[in-house]
């Protein structure tokens, strides 16, 4: 789509170079996130991560709204209205890292190589940044959103998602799509359309005892069963 004024988008090369102009803004707002740690295990900390995020996307216009966790994060919703109306677009992340806190002491985030390192520049405040900074491209070009976006940032995807997956699941149901802001596919940036599961199982055996030098042959062991069941 082609166009002038703000209900309509620029042309793609325009587009591309309004995200180039803004590279250090963006390597900047990365930063900031990866310098407030947010470990998957610190409740505390997490917490600390997930109110700086509700103010960024609250100066977008968003609307703020926290799922409460007593052992994690909050998970973070901010709703922006759109003038069509209809289903959103729902904008898919996390801002839990695998890192412990303390981390940044011995990696820093830094520019080196034309790459930019620290704990959880790829997975994925990365892409946090990219939402704030979509939705600001978007909110430049229009003048009001064409159609309403929802962010849900959980606080649990590095240990599970246990506590968040039925608000994600449940949002995805109401949503028109679902983008999941995960890292690229290598060094070209590839799509990725396709993931694979997690499964996760609890097997249990019981034996019976017997002497293991009289007795033998009527003794059954449960470790022997639990190590033909998982080989």
């Amino acid at each position: 789509m082609s166009g002038s004024g703000k209900d309509a988008w620029p042309e793609a090369v325009n587009r591309s170079s309004y995200f180039e102009e803004r590279k250090d803004d963006i390597v900047e707002c990365i930063r900031q996130l990866v310098e407030i740690e947010s470990p998957s295990d610190n409740k505390q900390a997490a917490d600390r991560l997930s109110a700086f995020l509700a103010k960024k996307f609250e100066a977008l216009g968003g609307q703020i709204r926290f799922h409460k966790s007593s052992n994690f994060g909050d998970h973070l919703q901010v709703d922006f209205a759109g003038k069509r109306g209809g289903k959103p677009a729902l904008l898919l992340g996390h801002y839990d890292t695998v890192y412990p806190l303390g981390t940044l002491a011995n990696m820093p985030c830094r520019v080196a190589d034309g790459r930019l390192w620290g704990p959880g520049v790829l997975d994925m405040k990365s892409g946090i940044a990219l939402m704030l900074t979509g939705i600001d491209v978007l909110r430049a070009t229009h003048s009001d959103l064409p159609h309403p976006i929802t962010v849900l940032l959980v606080s649990d995807e590095e240990v599970g998602s246990d506590s968040s997956r039925h608000i994600t699941e449940n949002l995805a149901k109401q949503s028109a799509a679902v983008l999941v802001l995960e890292p690229s596919y290598g060094l070209n940036g590839a799509v990725k359309t396709v993931r694979k599961g997690v499964g996760e199982y609890t097997i249990k055996a019981t034996g019976q005892a017997a002497h293991s030098g009289l007795d033998f042959e009527t003794g059954a062991s449960a470790i022997v069963e639990l190590a033909k069941q998982i080989t």
